[in-house]
């Protein structure tokens, strides 16, 4: 048996998730691919993270795992939810059991956090067992599964070149009082991608960054190389995505310009992760 599970990345979201409150999560391939062997060892599984402890706990018989990670190890594209949902579709197999998103993400809990800090969210973990652009707020038990919606804009993530353990900065962080500004844009965002509003969608991308930087919740490289990004007036919008914007920077182009802009961010060196045209668009793992 094989599991593919896509990357992810908050296109918006980022903190007020961990309030449960509303996150439009990006998931796109290449995909994480982590497969059920007949020997019971883990390849490229930390046997204390959480799908090793999950694994080690749960399975049955002499079974082991082997992972793939087609991004050699780049932060903030998932690896560590899609290692658990990996586990966890396994452990389900290996008991016959049925899969449930609710049932996953208790587990993830159960292993993820060991109660010091900040809870994560687990929308890395609902969004990559489904597909496209995953909106998910927890507080109103909604999950919905939108393609991307706008003919005349187009996105490309792009990698910091750093990496930032998520697990490590939750459990340090303090949320701001101003907090509550951010879901209100992310609602904004939603109806963008009801609407085909491409323009709200430019315009709620550039304000999250804004109060993401306001609140100090962005890495000081991702605000440098955000500057210089936005210093291209072909740059809509641009913001740092995930835990203080650290790992993976998300821009906004016109569909005109994006082969145009992927080329030349290319020749300036930076990694190119993924693009609208690389949303997964497989079945739901869930």
């Amino acid at each position: 048996m094989k599991w593919s599970i896509p990357a992810k990345t908050f296109l918006l979201g980022e903190y007020a998730a961990v309030m449960e409150e509303s996150a439009i999560v990006l998931t796109t391939s290449p995909c994480f691919e982590l497969s059920l062997n007949h020997h019971a060892e883990l390849s490229g599984i930390h046997p204390e993270s959480p799908a090793g402890q999950l694994w080690q706990r749960k399975k049955q018989g002499d079974y082991g795992l082997s992972w793939f990670d087609p991004y050699q190890g780049r932060g903030g594209l998932g690896a560590s939810s899609a290692q658990f949902i990996g586990a966890y579709l396994a452990c389900s197999n290996s008991l016959h059991a049925s899969p449930s998103a609710d049932d996953l993400l208790n587990a993830y809990f159960e292993y993820a956090w060991n109660g010091e800090g900040l809870r994560p969210s687990g929308y890395d973990v609902l969004a990559q067992a489904k597909h496209g652009c995953v909106y998910i707020n927890r507080r109103k038990h909604i999950i919905e599964c939108y393609q991307w919606a706008f003919a005349d804009i187009g996105f490309i993530l792009l990698h910091s070149g750093k990496k930032l353990a998520t697990h490590h900065h939750l459990k340090d962080a303090n949320l701001p009082e101003t907090i509550h500004r951010l879901p209100p844009i992310v609602e904004q965002a939603r109806e963008a991608f009801l609407h085909n509003d491409s323009n709200s969608l430019v315009d709620a991308v550039n304000t999250y960054h804004q109060r993401l930087l306001e609140m100090g919740l962005t890495a000081e490289h991702s605000q440098q190389q955000i500057l210089q990004l936005k210093t291209d007036k072909n740059i809509l919008a641009a913001k740092g995505c995930g835990a203080l914007g650290a790992d993976v920077l998300l821009v906004v182009v016109a569909s005109t310009q994006l082969e145009e802009q992927k080329n030349k961010l290319h020749n300036q060196g930076w990694t190119i992760l993924a693009t609208n045209e690389y949303l997964y668009v497989g079945e739901p793992l869930i």
